[in-house]
């Protein structure tokens, strides 16, 4: 008889923020447009009952409503020194922050704990892929673009560059600090639009290369980005390419 009056668990985070009661659930709302605004590209779900934000795998924030407050977790030593102040009022245990109900919920400060929270995991695998030479990230370009169709590789203006066809129809270049800029980096062509967005989103990633740049590609630091992101990118800059060079073909 009581399983049968068991409160069902949550499957979702709409159904986590459901279950509370409606002042709860007007807070936690803000809470989770918040860091969802921060870190667009985490994946949502839920881990030990309550929500969490991951990116490619990595839980970056969880939160939780209770009764008087809710909380964000983890908050790590080095979160907590680089917002002492603005986390001075709130009650702080065991890498947790707890932000009353009864105050206006701090939306911009949780946007800066989520993008610190990410910036902190992914600083390890920036600074390991900022120790590869350019022999080893042009290998890893090499075995990324061995996985598309047709590719074949050549010397183009001095700098490494991938073919959708046999030297015919570039879609990306591997460029060693080029005119002394001091990046390693890979240049390639993305849709239209996305170019200044990219760059606006992560300016320590993208930025608008040399020449082809006024075309739409996009430059990519290589330290900057991880295997799986770049191959997307790279994929995406074939089909671009292929695509292209189809149009192009007679009938």
């Amino acid at each position: 008889m009581a399983s049968r009056h068991a409160k069902k668990r949550p499957g979702s985070v709409p159904e986590y923020i459901a279950s509370k009661p409606k002042e709860v659930r007007v807070v936690l709302e803000r809470v989770r447009r918040a860091i969802r605004k921060a870190i667009p590209a985490a994946e949502e779900g839920l881990s030990y009952q309550i929500p969490v934000y991951k990116l490619n795998g990595v839980a970056v924030l969880y939160f939780a409503g209770w009764k008087a407050h809710f909380s964000l977790y983890p908050a790590s030593d080095a979160l907590v020194a680089e917002f002492a102040r603005e986390l001075a009022p709130y009650e702080r245990s065991k890498g947790t922050i707890r932000m009353p109900l009864s105050q206006p919920v701090p939306e911009r400060l949780i946007e800066r704990i989520a993008r610190f929270r990410a910036k902190q995991l992914t600083t390890r695998e920036k600074g390991k892929a900022a120790r590869k030479g350019p022999t080893v990230q042009l290998d890893r370009v090499r075995r990324i673009v061995a996985t598309l169709p047709g590719v074949s590789e050549k010397l183009s203006h001095g700098m490494p560059s991938f073919f959708v066809a046999k030297d015919k129809g570039v879609f990306a270049s591997f460029v060693d600090n080029h005119h002394q800029d001091g990046r390693l980096a890979v240049w390639l062509p993305v849709r239209e639009g996305l170019q200044s967005l990219l760059i606006e989103d992560a300016p320590d990633t993208y930025f608008k290369p040399p020449y082809v740049g006024a075309s739409g590609w996009v430059g990519i630091l290589l330290s900057e980005i991880r295997d799986g992101e770049l191959q997307i990118h790279l994929r995406q800059a074939w089909e671009l390419i292929a695509r292209k060079k189809r149009r192009k073909q007679p009938a």
